[in-house]
Parts: structure tokens; C-alpha cells; sequence
């Protein structure tokens, strides 16, 4: 057989060579690769080849945080604000009256009463967003004020998925809620497939009694704690979790409802945080110490996986952040636990001095923010992938085949 000719093999060794380079891009910035496509046809063809893609998160590792979502509230409206942690900038950074509500596999949820849709699904790397009516059982919850207490996933709905490049395929949306009133939780899904909310399901809430409390009161949703998704069961926080070790799971596959008791399975004052690897991820603040740990789920319930891990703070946050200590003594509520960025292992803590991530893994911190005023943020973690340059590089693309 003959041997391509040498023009030929050079050009070869040098588009070899570019997809090294680009490989090596940061993941932080995927309006690098978007740049990078926009050289010439061949740089538009490697950026675009599936198998690139592949090899780019494979090298890369886990995704990155490309920003973080804050909501806020003024005496007129609210703002859900879109805060960049590097240099990649949405075309939208504020969308005012929604609310966001989570942020999971490439995509945003938001809440919009005040819009012609109840719920909107945003990609903020291509702009897309994909409206949701709510379900009319739904929106009579959305519209009763009393006792009624919600949250809202956004997550895949492929089956064994990696949840790496999959933002632009089929999704689910399960709203989770409870009444105080009436003392019970119920739960709907929607699928983007069908356009369609699923039956609403619902169980009797149980009473406890909570410390400093006086009377019974119903577990109910809390509206301001963080989900975590395994597979298709979908976890939920309860009010007071930290002293009952409660939370509610929702299995959108065999549509069922139940209330998991962690008493004497996890350490006390633990907060569900997220998911990492199929694991459940709770974090504490005690003292000088952030202390994570997992539970996996198993049929009755979860159980411990691998051994807790204890960060020092002290050795990790400047000392205008640590000023909420006093020795060895915990002040609580200067130093708090406000986000998870479910995938890349990165814990947000609302300090004194600003916010910062930590990464669980390594320990490593970096402030982000002066500002101490945050109270949940939801982290927005995406790779950039071959979809997105369909999306975004259309017009590039027609311009190279004249």
C-alpha cells in the first residue's frame, strides 16, 4: 500500500500537535475552545470531533465551576444572579423576578411565577432555556402561602449516564413538597420527553418533637437546604435535620416516598450537602473543625462509606475569616456551610471575610467573593462539549465552506 504522500503526513503531525495544545486548554473557560474553533477548518473540525471531546474531560478530570448562582431580594423584586468564578461570562448574568432553585448535569432551574411559565430550564453556556408549565395540582401549591413548604431537582433522565456532556438530552424536573397544615409530603415529576408531570404522590408526615420546642410539629421540607441526586432517587432535607436526622427520599423511577432516619449512622448536626460518586455528602461545622463524611444508599436506608474527613480550618482561612473563633470556641452562624458543586467535590463557606471554596479533597481554598452575605448558592458546574459548538458556532461553521 502506498504511503501517504509527505504534505500530507506533515499536515497530519501538525493536527496531532493543535489537539495536544487544545487539549490543554482550561476547562474553566470554554469560550477558549469556542475561540480556538474560530481559526481556521481544521481547528473548527478537531474542536467539533466527538472523540475530542472524550479525551478532554478524560484529561481533565472532573468538571469545572464555572460560576455560581445567588438570589436576592429587594422591596420591589428579585434577582437571581449568575456570579462568574472565572473568566467565562453567560450572555445573561441577571434575570429578574426568578428565582433559582437548583442547578445540576450542565443546567439551571429556575422558578418564574411572575413570567408566562412557572419553571424554566436554562443552559447558561448557549443561552437555551426550555419552559415548564407547572402541573394544576402544583400550581394551587405554588399559590398557598400557609404551612407550605417546597424544592425543585433539575437532573438527567438518561439511564446509566456520566452526566459529563449530557445537558442537551432528555431531563426531569421533581417537585417536592409539604404541608404543615395538613401534615403531609407530596411529590410530582415532570419529563421533558413527555411534556408531561407525572401523578401526584403523597405520604402522611410524621411528628417530632424539636429541641427548645414546646409542642409536636410536622417534618416538613427545608426550603433553604440542598438536594443530592443517586441515580433516580432524589433526596431532600427536613427542617431541623441537623437535630432529628431526617431526610425525605424521592424515587422518581418507582415513584415512591419515604422518610429516612440517620440517627446513630451519622455524626450529629450533620448537613446533607450533595452527591459525590454515588454517595450521599454531609458536612458539620464544630469548633475549628469542617468535618465531611458520605452515606451510600442501601435498601433500608443509608450507611457510613469511608472515613469521615476533618479540616482545620485555621490552616485554611485567613484570620479576619476565622474571627467568629475565640480560642477554640464555635460562634455559631459567622462561619456557614451555603453550597456543594455536586461532581467537582467543592464545599461554599459564608465566612467573615467573604466566601470560599474548599476543596474536600485536597483542602485547598480560594476566596471568590468579599461579600459575607450569602446564604445558599447554587454552584454551576458544565465541560464544554461538542454540542455546545453546534450550538454556539453555527455561523462560524457555514463561513468556513465558503
Amino acid at each position: 500500500m502506498d504511503s501517504p504522500p509527505p504534505q500530507r503526513r506533515l499536515q497530519s503531525l501538525v493536527d496531532d500537535a493543535i489537539r495536544e495544545i487544545l487539549l490543554r486548554k482550561p476547562p474553566d473557560d470554554p469560550a477558549r475552545l469556542v475561540r480556538a474553533s474560530a481559526v481556521s477548518t481544521a481547528w473548527f473540525g478537531i474542536v467539533s470531533d466527538p472523540s475530542f471531546f472524550r479525551d478532554y474531560r478524560t484529561f481533565h478530570g472532573k468538571p469545572p465551576i464555572l460560576g455560581y448562582l445567588d438570589n436576592k431580594s429587594y422591596e420591589s423584586h428579585n434577582v437571581a444572579q449568575f456570579i462568574p468564578t472565572g473568566a467565562f461570562r453567560p450572555l445573561v448574568c441577571e434575570r429578574r423576578n426568578w428565582d433559582a432553585v437548583d442547578s445540576r448535569h450542565g443546567r439551571v432551574l429556575f422558578y418564574t411565577p411572575k413570567e408566562d411559565t412557572d419553571f424554566i430550564v436554562w443552559d447558561p453556556i448557549t443561552d437555551k432555556q426550555q419552559v415548564i408549565s407547572a402541573d394544576p395540582k402544583i400550581f394551587d401549591i405554588l399559590c398557598t402561602a400557609e404551612g407550605i413548604t417546597w424544592m425543585a431537582t433539575v437532573l438527567c433522565a438518561k439511564d446509566a449516564c456520566d452526566h459529563l456532556g449530557c445537558h442537551d438530552g432528555p431531563f426531569l424536573v421533581a417537585f417536592m413538597g409539604s404541608n404543615e397544615v395538613e401534615k403531609t409530603m407530596f411529590a410530582s415529576v415532570y419529563s421533558s420527553e413527555t411534556t408531561q408531570w407525572s401523578e401526584m404522590i403523597s405520604i402522611e408526615n410524621p411528628h417530632d418533637i424539636y429541641p427548645f420546642a414546646t409542642n409536636t410539629c410536622p417534618y416538613a421540607i427545608e426550603e433553604k437546604g440542598h438536594t443530592a441526586v443517586v441515580g433516580k432517587k432524589i433526596y431532600y432535607p427536613v427542617k431541623w435535620s441537623y437535630w432529628t436526622m431526617k431526610i425525605v427520599t424521592y424515587n422518581v423511577g418507582e415513584q415512591e416516598l419515604s422518610l429516612i432516619n440517620l440517627q446513630g449512622q451519622a455524626p450529629a448536626r450533620g448537613i446533607l450537602m450533595g452527591e459525590e460518586d454515588g454517595a450521599l455528602v454531609f458536612a458539620a461545622i464544630k469548633e475549628s473543625k469542617l468535618s465531611v463524611w458520605s452515606m451510600e444508599a442501601g435498601p433500608n436506608g443509608v450507611v457510613a462509606r469511608g472515613q469521615r474527613r476533618d479540616i482545620k480550618l485555621e490552616t485554611i482561612l485567613t484570620p479576619r475569616a476565622l474571627s467568629w473563633m475565640v480560642g477554640e470556641t464555635f460562634k455559631d452562624g459567622r462561619c456557614t456551610l451555603v453550597g456543594f458543586a455536586n461532581g467537582a467535590g467543592v464545599i461554599f463557606l459564608n465566612t467573615a471575610d467573604g466566601l470560599f471554596t474548599v476543596e474536600v479533597g485536597s483542602g485547598q481554598t480560594k476566596k471568590i467573593h468579599r461579600n459575607c452575605s450569602f446564604e445558599t448558592v447554587i454552584p454551576y458546574v458544565s465541560f464544554y462539549s461538542r454540542e455546545h459548538a453546534r450550538f454556539v458556532m453555527p455561523l462560524q461553521s457555514n463561513s468556513y465552506k465558503k
